[in-house]
């Protein structure tokens, strides 16, 4: 018996430890799914750092709770696995009267359970590890950022640990430092992914592995052309936007007007525009409106009708998921009767600056700025003007109720020679029965939720990130929204269909003579976005709406639209087309430096060529293959820095050639490069301009870098042109600054 009650006794101690280890488990795994938020106050320099968080849960009535100041200088808060996914704002906790500040000013920044986040000096918010105790490498340069230019510098940090350890694309582990600065992408071919690993261990002796990816990314030059005929007055768009790209002027199809874009395909595309480049995205607090973002425009005719398809895109699942309304179905554009164009210009030499002129019941004649929009001769908001020739617009709503919907053709000329839009020759083609959508005089229209396209190109940030401009920066952060987890049917598309009896032309006209073309999307009724793009559509995207300063003051300029068209079925007897230039996106299939011995493929991939492409590669000036194939592959014996090369001549004798720089290292671990440190001290300040100017100035006399040495020279080379001088001096100092 008592043998017995021994071991109950041990089985119910058991019990208790087993329960008791439950419970830790429990509450570890519970811990590891709350979050931290860390705060820089080096520059906000508030004596007190508050932190508001809501969303699924509130933290604490605003100003929110105080922050801890952590050994480190920074600010920290943690949040329960019950904060599943907030809004952070911080605060200096002051009222108004008291000099409150605040940032973001406006809607907060993302915070989900599990994450742990920092907000840098320079306003950046970025993933610092995990809500943990162990060492961790940190990126001051997003995941999934785009870069254009040969290579991206990537500032380096470090959570929990003094050293970490780096490796691009597979290369040899090379020590770094918190705040060390390195490039990636260097000798690799455009258009592709560069992935950095980052290892680092704590003082509880765990060894974390982190891995990021970058996109180095190579834009060919398009084929474009232009009429001075259609009386466009600034270029077309550059970049991602295209005009008829690739000459493409829409097909001969019948096409079945059911929301259904399986009759569309990418040769139809007659105006390419870019995702996530409507007016919101440059305003802090403007995410949360419906996206109104044209992508794609394709065209097509049979014997009795033109044929357009809108693709209008919605990013805010990806750029800012926190916005509830706008990452929803709630945005579909038909939620409201919003006015949307088709501009056409089917006669060139008439030219509508956009008023309309009508006969009152009384006879007298009246005068509107605008087509639609405008009471008493004034309009409510804003409206859409025209330089570019057009003559014909075809004016219907976002969800088909509006009964008033019309074609209107500009066939009164004005005392100035120019024409107005005519109300009494209108063509109606609105609704009768909202619910049988049943529209007069032949037109067609159906939306739904969709896209074709299989490429959704775009910035990726919003809110306040943006600058005017960087639409068609190639040096942008340009992503592809399906490789961030986009959706099909996150977009929306329009199919309509117009009766040429209600333009007056016929199949003979438009494949024989052609016509212009122009996507119009408004808020109301100033225009939001074009395609093709109009610069308009963004020139006052960063200024307040007078009617709620959070939103943009696009909705309610004056925009004046001066690109030119995009050709349907013709394009015009005056037309210039300028030829794209013959290039070749060059590089490896790995980033710069590799180790002695690591197994690279050289590849060539022409653009705009003419016939079949001969490729010499080179390396270090030596030919080492000539052949139809555009692939070499090359192995480095020896380590030192290589000149990799590529001759492509296609079958009309055009040239095009690239050259890369390609580093191989010994295979052993790499001095670490940190960006300005002269004089390799650890530290970057003006000993280092001192040291860097000196060795400018006593260059061949007793120069103090090794240039042979790469670490060195990239730590020098500040104004990355290959060579030091009294630039890079500028450089850094601006650096230190």
């Amino acid at each position: 018996m008592k043998t017995s009650k021994k071991i109950i006794s041990l089985l119910l101690s058991a019990a208790i430890i087993m329960s008791a280890m439950v419970i830790t488990a429990v509450s570890a795994a519970a811990a590891a799914d709350g979050s931290e938020v860390y705060f820089d106050n080096s520059v906000f320099n508030w004596e007190n750092v508050y932190i508001y968080a809501y969303g699924t849960k509130e933290n604490a009535k605003w100003p929110g709770q105080l922050m801890s100041a952590t050994d480190d200088g920074l600010y920290k808060a943690s949040f329960t696995s019950a904060y599943k996914s907030e809004s952070i704002i911080f605060n200096n906790g002051k009222e108004k009267d008291e000099g409150k500040e605040q940032y973001p000013k406006a809607s907060g920044l993302s915070l989900k359970a599990g994450q742990c986040k920092l907000l840098t000096a320079a306003k950046q918010w970025v993933d610092y590890g995990k809500p943990d105790s162990h060492g961790y490498g940190i990126v001051y340069k997003a995941s999934g950022t785009s870069f254009s230019s040969e290579f991206l510098q990537v500032q380096l940090g470090l959570k929990n640990a003094s050293v970490g350890y780096y490796s691009v694309d597979g290369s040899a582990k090379k020590s770094y430092t918190d705040g060390t600065i390195i490039e990636i992408g260097e000798g690799k071919i455009g258009n592709s992914e560069i992935t950095l690993v980052l290892t680092a261990t704590g003082d509880d002796g765990v060894e974390t592995t982190q891995t990021f990816t970058y996109n180095k990314t190579f834009t060919a030059g398009k084929t474009t052309f232009s009429a001075d005929s259609d009386g466009h007055t600034t270029a077309p768009e550059s970049g991602y936007y295209g005009t008829n790209p690739n000459m493409q002027l829409g097909k001969y199809k019948a096409i079945s007007v059911d929301g259904d874009v399986s009759d569309w395909d990418s040769s139809m595309i007659i105006a390419q525009g870019t995702a996530n480049d409507d007016p919101r995205v440059y305003m802090p607090s403007s995410m949360h409106e419906q996206p109104w973002d044209a992508y794609a425009l394709y065209g097509a005719w049979d014997d009795e009708n033109l044929y357009f398809m809108c693709e209008m895109a919605n990013t805010t699942y990806i750029t800012s998921p926190n916005d509830n309304f706008a990452a929803s179905n709630e945005a579909r554009p038909w939620r409201n009767s919003i006015p949307m164009y088709i501009a056409l210009s089917i006669d060139p030499s008439k030219q509508a600056t956009g008023k309309a002129v009508g006969t009152n019941k009384d006879g007298s004649v009246y005068t509107n700025p605008f087509v639609w929009g405008c009471d008493g001769g004034v309009a409510k908001d804003g409206g859409v003007g025209f330089t570019t020739h057009i003559d014909t617009l075809v004016a219907f709503d976002s969800n088909n109720s509006n009964g008033g919907a019309s074609i209107f053709k500009a066939d009164v000329q004005d005392t100035d020679g120019t024409y107005l839009f005519d109300y009494d020759t209108r063509v109606p083609i609105g609704v009768t029965n909202y619910q049988a959508q049943d529209n007069r005089n032949g037109f067609k229209i159906k939306f739904a939720n969709g896209t074709k396209s299989e490429t959704l190109y775009g910035v990726r940030e919003v809110k306040g990130d943006r600058t005017l401009g960087d639409n068609t920066d190639p040096n942008s952060n340009w992503v592809d929204f399906f490789k961030l987890g986009y959706k099909k049917n996150y977009g929306y598309v329009y199919e309509v269909a117009i009766p040429y009896s209600a333009l007056g032309i016929d199949r003979n006209y438009v494949e024989t003579q052609g016509i212009g073309a122009m996507q119009i999307l408004t808020y109301g009724t100033s225009g939001m976005d074009t395609l093709p793009h109009d610069p308009s559509m963004l020139d006052v995207a960063d200024a307040e709406y007078s009617y709620d300063p959070s939103t943009s003051h696009e909705k309610e300029d004056i925009d004046n639209i001066t690109v030119p068209l995009a050709r349907l079925g013709k394009i015009l007897p005056d037309t210039q087309v300028q030829e794209a230039e013959f290039e070749v996106n060059f590089g490896a299939d790995k980033s710069s430096s590799q180790p002695v011995g690591t197994a690279l493929e050289l590849k060539a991939e022409p653009y705009n060529n003419h016939g079949n492409v001969t490729y010499e590669f080179t390396v270090n000036g030596a030919t080492v293959k000539t052949s139809s194939d555009n692939t070499y592959n090359f192995t480095a014996n020896n380590a030192g820095t290589y000149t990799l090369s590529v001759k492509a001549i296609d079958s009309d004798g055009c040239i095009a050639e690239s050259t890369k720089s390609f580093y191989i290292s010994d295979g052993g671990e790499q001095e670490t490069i940190i960006k300005g440190d002269v004089n390799r001290d650890g530290v970057v300040d003006v000993n280092d301009v001192t040291h860097l100017q000196i060795h400018i100035s006593n260059d061949d006399k007793n120069p103090l870098i090794d240039v042979t040495n790469k670490a060195w020279f990239d730590a020098a080379d500040m104004y990355g042109d290959g060579k030091l001088d009294i630039l890079d001096a500028t450089a850094l100092q601006i650096y230190i600054a």
